[in-house]
């Protein structure tokens, strides 16, 4: 999978303005989209499952996860059926972070922000993948990505959702005992299938889809400042 690393979501994630003049960080951008991009081990997987809503939350039939929170049972709640997916940039990429937070504090801030841009462009890549596949099964749409710690869905749910889709055997993806995940630069997420089309991104704003849901909505620093932790469609 080839990834272009956008340089404005880098500048997003570093919270500096899209139209930054700085030849020097630019350059450094640069330098860091490149290595990041020969870094990269980009592994991902997905499967789907049926699942039943009730008071106890979201069910996946015939595994023993159960999605619990009231913001996640509001997300799937059109959904007959759900993928879940995983991705990962690979260790090395956490291990180059590592060295620059040794040796070069901005360095490590730079190519940190390039590897999250590379693991949401990677996101993207297999939502659509997975969109095409809803579309083949006759479904309308599919909701955006919810990832465990969006809105009241624990993070503790990572370990089994890990479990059931076996990714630490066919990705090399694990948990701590924190519930982070390892690599860092990683992400899991549900993704909902539906019988209708919904909104438009223009009329359904990437901030009601997104940072509306999150715990930390009221007192977030980004976007306070127009910016997001998401990449906008």
């Amino acid at each position: 999978m080839e990834f272009k690393i956008d340089r404005s979501e880098v500048l997003m994630y570093l919270q500096t303005s899209k139209d930054l003049k700085d030849k020097n960080i630019i350059q450094l951008i640069s330098q860091a989209s490149a290595e990041v991009k020969d870094l990269i081990d980009f592994r991902y997987l997905y499967k789907k499952f049926p699942i039943e809503i009730s008071q106890k939350g979201i069910k996946l039939l015939n595994t023993t996860l159960t999605l619990k929170g009231k913001s996640i049972k509001k997300h799937l709640k059109k959904s007959p059926e759900i993928y879940l997916m995983a991705v990962t940039l690979g260790v090395q990429i956490d291990k180059k972070i590592s060295l620059y937070d040794k040796t070069s504090v901005t360095k490590a801030v730079i190519f940190d922000a390039c590897a999250t841009a590379a693991v949401e462009e990677g996101c993207d890549k297999v939502e659509a993948e997975i969109k095409r596949k809803a579309f083949n099964d006759g479904y309308k749409d599919i909701t955006f990505r919810y990832s465990p710690g969006y809105g009241d869905l624990s993070i503790e749910v990572q370990k089994e959702l890990l479990r059931i889709l076996n990714a630490p055997k066919k990705i090399g993806l694990t948990v701590s005992k924190y519930n982070m995940l390892q690599p860092n630069k990683s992400v899991t997420a549900v993704i909902g299938m539906l019988t209708e089309k919904t909104e438009s991104d223009g009329e359904f704003s990437f901030e009601k889809r997104h940072c509306r849901q999150c715990n930390l909505y009221n007192d977030c620093q980004l976007r306070r400042k127009g910016n997001y932790c998401g990449t906008k469609k």
